[in-house]
C-alpha cells in the first residue's frame, strides 16, 4: 500500500511540474509587448505547415505500432493494429509525464499483457525498441556531424555542459546494452558491484530487490540475442523505421519555421540542431524536459528564428512535439483502458470487473516478468540449443514453460 501511495503521488508530482514549469514560461513570454508580437506571428502562421507538423507526430507514433506489430506476428502473438497504436500512445503518453522518459515502457508492458501479449515478448519488444533508438539517434547525428560539421559544432559549443552529460548518459546506456546482449556474466558482476556501491552510500534502499530486477532484465537483453541473429533483415527494417520516426519528429521544426515565413531554411541542418537539443535534454530527469527544452530551443535555433519570431517559434514547436503528443495519446490512453476494460466485463466478469489500478498492475507484471525470466533461465540452461529457438515458440509453449 505504501508502495502503491508513493507511486501515485509521484506522477501527481511529475505532472504538477510540468503544469508549474509551463504557466511559468507562458508568463514570462506573455509579458508586456511580446505577447502582442507572439499573438501577431501566430494568427499570421500558414495553417498548411502547422497540419504538417501534427502529422509527423502521428506518423511518429504510427512507426512504433508498426514495428511492435511486426514483432508480434513474428512470435506469434495475436493483436490487432488498433491495439498496437493504442500501445504506442500508452508508451508516449507517460513517457512525457514521468522523468527521464522512464515510466513509458513500464506502463506499456503493463498494457500488453492485458491486451494478452506473452510478458517476455513484450519485454523482448521494449528491449528491441529501446536498441533501434539508440542506434537511429547515433546515426542521425553522425549524418549531421559529416554534412553539416561547423553548424554542429557551432551548437555544441553553447551547450557544452549538457551536450557532454547526455552524450556521456547515451554512451553509458550503449555500453550496458551491449554487455546485457553480448556479455552476460560481466554485465551481472558489473551491475552487482553498482547496486552494492549504491547500498553503501544509502542510495539503493533496497540492493535484493534491485539486483534481482537488474539480472531479470540482463537476462532479458541476452535471450534477445537470438532474435537479433535469427531475425537479421527485420532487425533492420526496424532500424530504418526508426531514423525514419526520429526525422519525423526533428521535422517538425522545419514545418513551424516555413509555418512563420522563415526563409532560405534547410532541413538537414534543422534536423542536426533537433538532434543535438534532444540529446542534451532527454536525460534530465524532469518531466519532459520541462523548461531546460525551452531554454535549449532559444539557445540553439538563433539562427533560425530572429528574436520577433523566436516566442512563436517556441510555442508552435514545443506545442507540437510535447503538449499535441501528450494530449492525444493521453486521449488514445483513456480509450486503451476503456477498450480492456469493456473486454474484461464481457468476457470474464459478466457482473462487475475487480478494480486494479495501474500500480498494482505494474507489481504484478514485474512479478510475472521475474517468475517466467527464471523458468525460461533454467530451461535455456539446461539446454542451451533451446535459445535460438526459444522466441519462434508457440505463446502457449512459453506459457508451458
Amino acid at each position: 500500500m505504501k508502495n502503491s501511495t508513493r507511486k501515485k503521488a509521484g506522477y501527481i508530482f511529475h505532472v504538477s511540474v510540468i503544469l508549474v514549469i509551463t504557466a511559468l514560461i507562458l508568463y514570462f513570454m506573455f509579458r508586456g509587448d511580446d505577447a502582442k508580437r507572439i499573438i501577431c506571428h501566430l494568427k499570421k502562421a500558414k495553417k498548411p505547415w502547422i497540419v504538417l507538423g501534427a502529422a509527423l507526430m502521428l506518423v511518429f507514433i504510427f512507426i512504433e505500432s508498426v514495428q511492435l506489430k511486426v514483432m508480434f506476428d513474428g512470435m506469434k502473438q495475436k493483436i490487432s493494429w488498433w491495439r498496437c497504436f493504442l500501445l504506442s500512445n500508452v508508451e508516449y503518453f507517460f513517457a512525457q509525464i514521468t522523468p527521464g522518459a522512464a515510466g513509458g515502457q513500464p506502463i506499456q508492458m503493463i498494457y500488453m499483457t492485458r491486451f494478452g501479449v506473452d510478458v517476455l515478448v513484450g519485454a523482448l519488444a521494449c528491449m528491441m525498441i529501446a536498441v533501434w533508438y539508440k542506434a537511429a539517434f547515433l546515426t542521425i547525428f553522425i549524418i549531421a556531424l559529416v554534412f553539416r560539421p561547423n553548424l554542429v559544432l557551432s551548437s555544441i559549443r553553447r551547450v557544452p555542459i549538457l551536450f557532454s552529460i547526455g552524450v556521456l548518459f547515451q554512451l553509458i546506456s550503449v555500453f550496458f546494452l551491449w554487455i546485457g546482449i553480448f556479455r552476460p556474466k560481466a554485465a551481472t558482476a558489473l551491475v552487482g558491484k553498482i547496486i552494492g556501491l549504491g547500498a553503501k552510500l544509502h542510495i539503493v534502499k533496497n540492493p535484493e530487490a534491485a539486483n534481482r530486477k537488474a539480472q531479470a532484465s540482463i537476462s532479458m537483453y541476452h535471450y534477445g540475442s537470438g532474435y537479433l541473429r535469427d531475425n537479421k533483415m527485420v532487425v533492420f527494417r526496424m532500424f530504418l523505421y526508426t531514423v525514419v520516426q526520429r526525422l519525423a519528429y526533428f521535422s517538425v521544426t522545419f514545418c513551424v519555421a516555413k509555418a512563420l515565413g522563415v526563409r532560405h531554411v534547410d532541413w538537414l541542418s534543422v534536423v542536426a540542431v533537433q538532434a543535438i537539443l534532444s540529446l542534451s535534454v532527454d536525460m534530465l530527469p524532469i518531466p519532459g524536459a520541462a523548461g531546460a527544452n525551452e531554454l535549449v530551443f532559444v539557445n540553439l535555433q538563433r539562427r533560425l528564428f530572429t528574436p520577433a519570431l523566436m516566442g512563436a517559434g517556441l510555442l508552435l514547436n514545443r506545442g507540437i512535439t510535447y503538449y499535441f503528443l501528450m494530449i492525444s495519446c493521453g486521449i488514445f490512453t483513456i480509450l486503451a483502458n476503456f477498450s480492456f476494460t469493456r473486454e474484461r466485463k464481457a468476457e470474464e466478469f459478466p457482473e462487475k470487473p475487480p478494480k486494479e489500478n495501474l500500480i498494482v498492475a505494474e507489481e504484478k507484471v514485474e512479478a510475472e516478468f521475474e517468475r517466467a525470466i527464471a523458468k525460461t533461465e533454467e530451461l535455456l540452461q539446461s539446454d542451451p540449443a533451446n535459445r535460438a529457438n526459444h522466441w519462434k515458440k508457440d505463446p502457449e509453449d512459453r506459457a508451458n514453460l
